[in-house]
């Protein structure tokens, strides 16, 4: 069966009219995964032979696996359709979504939507491969009482502030933040650091060389999330809803089901439950 992987969809509705079974989710995630020529998710041989459990055999190992081996849903138990709109929720919902509330629409457990929830928090972190090797011009640089963020990247901490400067930002950009001593590393470098004590100065230069406040407009909906939709997080968790809000951020211009697609693209990790909750 041909699968039409750039086709389009804006409701939850259209989503389950697409993937209406099982069998043409598997097909999508096969062709997805593959382009047509399976592989062995253990030894990276194409010589594969088909079953008619749905299952392949590889001739290279010997290995039985399934589509789902190698990916986020591998060892779930639950069927597709629902890890699929569980993705296309939350990749799509404006200001978030809580667990209890995707346990409701999903038809399981609190527990099981919490787990879904934060598999695909982790799909959404940053890759540097998504990235230019360096930015430059104007950049905002923000402190916070969970470390220091750095905007156009994942957060930093204050000891290797200076390290991650240097191999993102290029020579030469002006590099706006407040008074903090995380910053006191790069005043002999050769940035040009505008150091501000006061936050509305600060404020006023932004919005003179950006057409929105982007650092100001991500904690807010980071705010939004954390005290308004899940009202609780644990420390321990809190930088996957930072992935959360910086990829709604980047791609808040893309269609819905090109975001679900984005997603859906870096599935190839299998994320077991130790990661997800560590001990």
């Amino acid at each position: 069966m041909k699968i039409n992987l750039i086709r389009e969809f804006s409701s939850m509705r259209q989503l389950s009219v697409y993937f209406k079974n099982e069998k043409q989710c598997r097909e999508f995630l096969a062709f997805q995964r593959w382009k047509g020529t399976p592989k062995c998710p253990y030894c990276g041989h194409d010589h594969i032979y088909h079953k008619c459990d749905g299952r392949y055999a590889c001739a290279g190992c010997g290995n039985t696996f399934s589509v789902l081996v190698g990916t986020v849903f591998q060892n779930t138990k639950l069927p597709l359709i629902v890890w699929f709109k569980a993705i296309y929720l939350v990749s799509n919902s404006k200001q978030g979504i809580s667990s209890c509330q995707l346990s409701m629409i999903l038809g399981v457990t609190q527990k099981t939507a919490w787990f879904i929830l934060h598999k695909i928090r982790i799909l959404m972190k940053q890759r540097d491969d998504e990235f230019e090797d360096v930015v430059q011009g104007n950049i905002e640089l923000r402190e916070s009482n969970k470390g220091t963020l750095f905007w156009v990247r994942i957060p930093f901490k204050i000891h290797n502030i200076h390290p991650k400067v240097l191999k993102y930002v290029q020579p030469g950009s002006r590099i706006f933040t407040d008074y903090n001593l995380c910053a006191q590393s790069l005043f002999d470098s050769e940035y040009e650091i505008y150091k501000i004590e006061d936050p509305y100065p600060l404020y006023a230069h932004t919005r003179s060389f950006q057409s929105e406040n982007i650092v100001d407009g991500f904690w807010l909906q980071l705010k939004r999330l954390v005290m308004g939709v899940c009202h609780f997080v644990s420390a321990a968790h809190f930088h996957r809803y930072i992935y959360e809000v910086l990829f709604r951020k980047q791609h808040a211009r893309l269609p819905n089901s090109k975001r679900f697609y984005k997603l859906m693209n870096r599935i190839e990790q299998a994320i077991p439950y130790k990661v997800v909750r560590p001990r």
